[in-house]
This record gives structure tokens, C-alpha cells and sequence, in this order.
């Protein structure tokens, strides 16, 4: 039984490594974040071109090279993570992805260096999708391994609410920037600002990282495979777990696009296709984030309380409906009508998002969690995530219909639901079942 001692100990140490894992998340998503938000002035400065939609077209193009290199973050990262620590793993993430963005900000424009701007902007891209790689699935595995029985999904809700505060945090930035300057003072270097910002946010998450212990679970089978022959995660991952890596793969498809529609393509959209200024647009975009991140605690609460299947299921039906109106409101060029949009399209992918990080956990067992989640979670987003906003972008070029991105939405909300219905149903057989996992699991620790 524990004593109040080591109840208040442990209670201190969930806290620690709430603010660990939702910091990193933070100061990564602030960072990543920036390049969607000034994708227009970025075009301006590194892909010269009459025709703004080409411009915008590259930048994302450059946007979408990025998330080429995630899978390969995820395998970097992910065996560091499985064979070092989540600690260790995570501290690096965040450097890089810090030394990355302030990169971007300091990196001279077309006209200055010519053609070695885009690529040097290129290179800086590929270092925030190795990061990025690395660490959202070393985040949720170092949170939910922290989790107490039975609030695992809450506790998961915590990486995709500090994603949403830091994509905030960076539209705020952004926001405040955009309002400060004349705009041609704001085209011509001003941009920059938000990205030099990431370096004292890269060092802040450092710090909070380097006083965390390691989760309990990884620490037991250390102290188990102390000695023994060192493993190779990657190989054992694909090996025994490929049917779970196939189902996290289906699942954050769906994840990928929704969130990036949500998150790196709305402000570019509705200045260009609707006609609101950066700064209308920002707010917009603001208050649909905050709807979001208000509303992943509280279906993480349902997920405990229902299972994921349930919510999965639910989630990708109701997102399948509410689309085409949320687009449609963002569609009628009012702000009231395009705040209620996108906070309602924010609300229902808040389901989608927060599952996520949760079935990064709960599909694989622990010595190759991080690799198998990094992996299979990684490819989703490099095929699914980084060419949203492109996709996007050039559907509606091409067909006139600002509401194009929600029907390739309700295509992979039917992939969702299958993933769901066949999938998860199949592993979780009770909502309690994994609780008494890992409850049996912490019982020899």
C-alpha cells in the first residue's frame, strides 16, 4: 500500500512528465507550424513567380518534402527511444527541430543567394520532418506510460492539446506580428521574427525534458534486458507486428489529413480563395485551434469511459457528415459563419486526434513501442499528411470548389470507419482490457 510519501512522489512525477512530453509537443508544433502560416510571404521570397497559386503550389510542394522525411526521423528516433530511452530520444528531437526553424528564419531570400535559397529552405525542411518523426510517438509513449489506470486516454489527450496551444502559440506570434508592421515591413523581413523565437522555446523544452524521470514500463524492461544482447526494434517491429502497424497506419491517414487541413492549409485558404486579410484569417484560425485542444480532454474522458473502438467509429462518421457544411461556412466569407466552421471541423477531428496517440501505445509492447508507433504513424503522414495542403491547394485550382478538401475527407473517414469496425474492434475485446494490461505489467515493477 502506499504511503502518502510516495503517492504525493508519484503524483509529482505524472505532472513532471505531463509538462516533458506536452512542452516538446509545444515548442515542436510552434515551430513546424510557422512554415503554413507565412506559406504565401515564404513563396514570395524563395519561389519567384507571376502567378501566385504556382507559388503557393511550390511552397507546399517544399512543405510536403518534409514529411518525406519523417519515416526515417521515426526509425532514428524510435530505436534511440527503444534501446536508450524516451528521454534521451526526445531531448534531441527538440534541438533539432529548434536549430531548424530559426534556420528558415536567418536563411537569405531568392534574391539575394538565388537558386541555393530554396534549397538551403529544402534542407531545413527535411530537419524538421526527421524531428517531427521522432517526436510526436516518443511523446505519447512517454505520457501514457505514465498514465494511471484508467485515465490512459486522458492522459493521451495531452500531445494533441500542447500540438494545438503551440500551433496557437506560433498564429499568436504570427498574429501580433502580422498587426505590428506595415505589411511591406511584414513581407520584407518581419516574417522572420516568429521563427528566430523558436530557438529560447527549443532550450526552455530542453531543460523541462532533461528533469523527468524515465516512464516506468521502459525502466522494467531495462532493468530486465540489462546485460542481455542489445535488440534491434526496427526488425522485431515488423516481424511480430505488422497487422498492428498496418491498423495505426489506416488510422493516422485519416489523422494526418484532417489535422493538417485543420492546422497548415485553413489561413492560406481563406485569404486566397475566400478573401479575408491575414489577420481576420489568423483569429479564425485561432479560435477553431482552441475549440480543438477544449475538446481533446474530454473525448479522451469517453475513450476511458467507452473504448476506442466506439469513439473511433463514432468520430469518423460524424466527421464523414459535419465537412462539406464546415467548409461551406468558411465558404460564405462571413467571419461569424467561418469561426463556426472551423471550430466545428475542429471539435469532431479533436475525436480523430486524440485516439491517435493512444493506439501508439496501447498496439505494441513496450522494448519496440516507439520504433513500431514512429514507423507505422510516420508513413501515414508522409503519405497522407505533408501533400493535404497541396492536394488541397490544387483540387480546389482546378475545380473552382472550396469545398473539394472535405470530400477527399469523407474518402478517408470510410477508410477510418473500417479501421475502426474491423481493427480495433478485433483487439480491444472489453474497455478494460489493456488497463489490466498494464496494471499487471506495473504490479511487477
Amino acid at each position: 500500500m502506499q504511503t502518502v510519501t510516495e503517492a504525493q512522489q508519484l503524483r509529482e512525477t505524472r505532472r513532471k512528465a505531463i509538462m516533458a512530453g506536452g512542452i516538446g509537443n509545444f515548442v515542436e508544433w510552434f515551430d513546424f507550424a510557422l512554415y503554413a502560416q507565412f506559406a504565401t510571404i515564404i513563396g514570395l521570397h524563395f519561389f519567384p513567380s507571376e502567378d501566385p497559386t504556382a507559388r503557393l503550389l511550390a511552397t507546399f510542394a517544399i512543405f510536403a518534402v518534409g514529411f518525406l522525411a519523417r519515416p526515417i526521423g521515426g526509425l532514428i528516433f524510435g530505436q534511440l527511444g527503444d534501446r536508450k530511452g524516451r528521454k534521451i530520444a526526445l531531448s534531441w528531437a527538440v534541438i533539432l527541430m529548434s536549430f531548424a526553424t530559426v534556420a528558415i528564419g536567418l536563411t537569405p531570400s531568392f534574391a539575394t543567394i538565388g537558386v541555393m535559397a530554396p534549397v538551403l529552405l529544402l534542407l531545413w525542411r527535411i530537419c524538421q520532418g526527421l524531428s517531427a518523426g521522432g517526436e510526436y510517438a516518443g511523446a505519447s509513449s512517454f505520457v501514457v506510460e505514465h498514465a494511471p489506470v484508467g485515465k490512459r486516454a486522458l492522459f493521451a489527450s495531452i500531445n494533441p492539446v500542447a500540438t494545438a496551444l503551440g500551433t496557437i502559440g506560433g498564429a499568436l506570434v504570427g498574429l501580433i506580428v502580422t498587426v505590428s508592421v506595415p505589411e511591406a515591413v511584414l513581407i520584407e523581413w518581419a516574417w522572420r521574427i516568429p521563427f528566430i523565437v523558436a530557438g529560447p522555446l527549443g532550450l526552455i523544452g530542453l531543460y523541462l525534458r532533461s528533469k523527468v524521470e524515465e516512464t516506468p514500463e521502459f525502466s522494467a524492461i531495462l532493468e530486465v534486458e540489462e546485460g542481455q544482447k542489445q535488440h534491434a526494434p526496427v526488425i522485431e517491429a515488423f516481424r511480430t507486428t505488422k497487422s498492428r502497424m498496418f491498423i495505426l497506419f489506416g488510422w493516422a491517414a485519416l489523422n494526418a489529413v484532417s489535422f493538417y487541413l485543420l492546422t497548415s492549409y485553413m489561413v492560406s485558404y481563406m485569404t486566397q480563395r475566400v478573401g479575408f486579410a491575414q489577420s481576420e484569417a489568423l483569429w479564425i484560425y485561432i479560435i477553431g485551434l482552441a475549440a480543438f485542444a477544449v475538446a481533446c480532454p474530454f473525448v479522451g474522458i469517453l475513450i476511458d469511459r467507452f473504448g476506442p473502438p466506439r469513439i473511433a467509429a463514432t468520430s469518423a462518421v460524424v466527421l464523414a457528415v459535419v465537412v462539406i457544411p464546415a467548409f461551406g461556412m468558411m465558404e460564405s466569407g462571413m467571419i461569424v459563419s467561418a469561426i463556426f466552421g472551423l471550430s466545428l471541423y475542429g471539435i469532431v477531428v479533436a475525436g480523430i486526434a486524440t485516439l491517435t496517440p493512444l493506439l501508439m501505445v496501447d498496439l505494441f509492447p513496450v522494448h519496440i513501442r516507439y520504433t513500431a508507433s514512429a514507423v507505422s504513424y510516420n508513413l501515414a503522414y508522409a503519405a497522407f499528411g505533408g501533400t493535404a495542403p497541396y492536394l488541397a491547394v490544387w483540387m480546389v485550382s482546378r475545380t473552382d470548389i472550396g469545398e473539394m478538401p472535405g470530400y477527399y475527407l469523407i474518402g478517408l473517414s470510410m477508410l477510418g470507419l473500417i479501421v475502426a469496425l474491423v481493427g480495433l474492434s478485433r483487439l480491444y475485446k472489453g474497455n478494460k482490457v489493456r488497463d489490466l494490461e498494464i496494471a499487471k505489467v506495473m504490479a511487477t515493477v
